[in-house]
């Protein structure tokens, strides 16, 4: 006759065997979800978030071993922002002004939207097109550039509120717009997709 205590013994593992087999999967799904969530292709261009944002990765100059950026932004997000005009003659220029109205009240965030677009186009493994910051009105004593200043040679992006959250060309200017300062950022990283060809204007 079998003790009482060896089929509570077998009945104990059985149950933790099942709550483990059920921890197993739980922890399995999770990691999936969480995978899944980080990591994602967009346009052919795999995406990978992180505390900084969205890291993308590109193969620069044919090479094997993909380069990344990163963005604050996620592509899929910025799709509601419209691109007029031909943003891709910022291309063809050998010198980039990035400018705001000093009088504007704009704070450090339209920075972080001019900075995003200075990263990659200054960027010597992306377009290697020198970029400085300027105003449109004297301000200390800064570099002045208004939109009037864009030549064959020389390119502005001009950032800037409006009625609306768009990146737009004019007369060969780029102006970055947006109805918040946080949109402009959003508007920034728009512009920076639109000239890597990840996303279509």
């Amino acid at each position: 006759m079998k003790s009482p205590y060896a089929k509570i013994f077998r009945r104990t593992l059985l149950i933790l065997g099942i709550l483990l087999f059920g921890l197993i999967l739980f922890a399995y799904f999770l990691q999936q979800e969480r995978t899944s969530d980080s990591f994602f292709t967009y346009n052919n261009f795999r995406f990978q978030r992180d505390q900084h944002g969205y890291k993308v990765f590109l193969y620069i100059n044919n090479q094997e071993i993909p380069a990344s950026i990163h963005l604050r932004e996620d592509p899929r997000t910025l799709e509601d922002i419209p691109v007029e005009g031909d943003v891709q003659l910022l291309r063809q220029k050998k010198q980039i002004y990035v400018t705001l109205d000093p009088e504007a009240n704009l704070t450090s965030k339209t920075s972080i939207g001019a900075l995003e677009v200075d990263a990659i186009i200054d960027n010597p493994y992306l377009f290697n097109i020198p970029v400085s910051s300027s105003f449109t009105k004297p301000h200390i004593d800064n570099t002045i550039k208004t939109c009037t200043d864009t030549t064959p040679t020389d390119g502005v992006i001009l950032f800037q509120t409006s009625d609306r959250t768009i990146v737009r060309e004019d007369q060969g200017c780029i102006y970055v717009e947006g109805v918040t300062e946080d949109d402009i950022i959003r508007a920034s990283d728009r512009l920076v997709y639109t000239l890597l060809k990840i996303m279509d204007p």
